[in-house]
């Protein structure tokens, strides 16, 4: 199976980001792009403009009905910074490069529903040329995040066994299963007894990948001026 080109248009669009685009709180001179690196990966470095980007697409998904049509990722709770880290992360990982996403309809499908949650066209073409990324780009950055995904179900896969089902059971037999017998719930029981586990395990597993992952802030405790880039 052919790898998606998904790190290298990734990389252009933080590139892009870099050069021509200034974060929200920024470009106050005028003539000026003023941006700034804030983090670090293994010596990819996380820029400004790049995270009040994500943080801006994250802030909107957060505001949908249907947020959880985005993903874990891109809803998950947390500063924009550390979703951004965490990302850079699981990308370096080298199990990431084994699991291809090539399909693009979930990302079509993001893609839709965010371009459909401003209120008339002209707004979804003002927050691109906000940002300057194309629909293209947008795409990419959902295609990336859909395959990310797939890396956490793949990589997060807890072993449930019956004990746990017939203890999860008893616990919430009356509550939440209303006193029914286990044999007509055991499907629904099985599934949530793997939820729960799931972020158990998950948490864990994130966790050591952070704990591992060489990372490095900058500005944290001082001026945070940044560095000026001339156009």
């Amino acid at each position: 199976m052919r790898q998606a080109p998904l790190q290298p248009a990734l990389l252009l669009l933080t590139t892009s980001l870099l050069a021509v685009t200034p974060p929200a709180a920024a470009a106050e001179e005028p003539g000026v792009l003023v941006d700034r690196i804030v983090a670090t990966v293994s010596q990819r470095p996380i820029s400004a403009s790049e995270v009040a980007m994500e943080s801006a697409i994250r802030t909107r998904i957060q505001g949908l009905k249907a947020k959880q049509a985005f993903g874990r990722l891109l809803t998950e709770p947390g500063e924009p910074l550390e979703a951004v880290i965490f990302k850079i992360i699981l990308l370096q990982q080298p199990s990431t490069a084994e699991v291809q996403l090539d399909d693009m309809t979930m990302a079509e499908q993001r893609l839709d529903r965010f371009e459909q949650s401003f209120d008339n066209p002209l707004l979804f073409a003002a927050f691109l040329k906000r940002w300057a990324i194309t629909q293209q780009d947008l795409l990419e950055f959902f295609h990336l995040y859909a395959r990310l995904d797939t890396v956490i179900e793949v990589s997060v896969d807890p072993q449930v066994k019956e004990e746990e089902e017939r203890a999860y059971y008893e616990r919430n037999r009356d509550q939440v299963f209303g006193g029914r017998e286990f044999t007509e719930v055991a499907d629904l029981v099985s599934r949530q007894v793997y939820l729960l586990k799931f972020e158990v395990e998950y948490n864990a597993w994130r966790s050591r990948l952070r704990a591992r992952a060489s990372k490095r802030y900058i500005g944290r405790g001082s001026n945070n001026k940044g560095s000026v880039l001339d156009k």
